[in-house]
């Protein structure tokens, strides 16, 4: 699905985007979060300029999710571009 904003050519698809959303992501503390006992390995409030409401993207045994939009958020790879393993 293209966008008005995309150009394209037989080799290559660039889209514009001339005013990029500032994203901010914080690490939480999981223990002051989930408790002692969690399984969560790691928790993250993540803020979008143009949204009201943070997402809060947990990793945990089932991979990486954010707590009300699933695996597929759009928070979720803000996150693990910043912080998860080369590996994982």
């Amino acid at each position: 699905m293209f966008t008005p904003c995309m150009l394209t050519s037989a080799r290559y698809r660039v889209q514009l985007d001339f005013f990029p959303e500032k994203v901010s992501v914080r690490a939480l503390d999981r223990h002051d979060i989930a408790g002692a006992r969690t399984r969560v390995t790691q928790i993250f409030v993540v803020q979008f300029e143009r949204e009201r409401q943070p997402h809060q993207v947990f990793c945990d045994q089932h991979g990486w999710y954010c707590a009300e939009h699933g695996p597929h958020c759009r928070a979720v790879p803000e996150v693990t571009a910043r912080y998860a393993p080369p590996d994982a």
